[in-house]
């Protein structure tokens, strides 16, 4: 289940207003801004990879939700080592 860690108002790390703000499992965070010109999701999973999507009006919120569906059956999947560098390499080439 993800857990809303959002605080209203607060500014993100790209310095814009965060709409969104979620963690599943305390293993892995996914936060929404909007910016002055874009939208940014910026996602990790803990001790591991830390990614950020730059988005337009049109197709921010299909993709802030596709990245949780992917982050959160990566989570709940045994992976190996190898497992888990495949698939980071995969999804910041998918999410760029």
């Amino acid at each position: 289940m993800w857990k809303s860690v959002y605080i209203s108002g607060a500014t993100g790390s790209e310095n814009g207003i965060i709409l969104a703000d979620e963690e599943y499992k305390g293993s892995c965070r996914v936060t929404l801004e909007k910016c002055p010109k874009y939208y940014a999701i910026t996602c990790g999973v803990y001790g591991a990879m830390v990614h950020t999507v730059f988005c337009g009006e049109a197709d921010y919120s299909d993709k802030y939700t596709a990245i949780k569906k992917e982050l959160q059956e990566f989570i709940d999947k045994d992976t190996t080592d190898q497992e888990e560098l495949e698939f980071y390499d995969r999804f910041t080439s998918k999410y760029f």
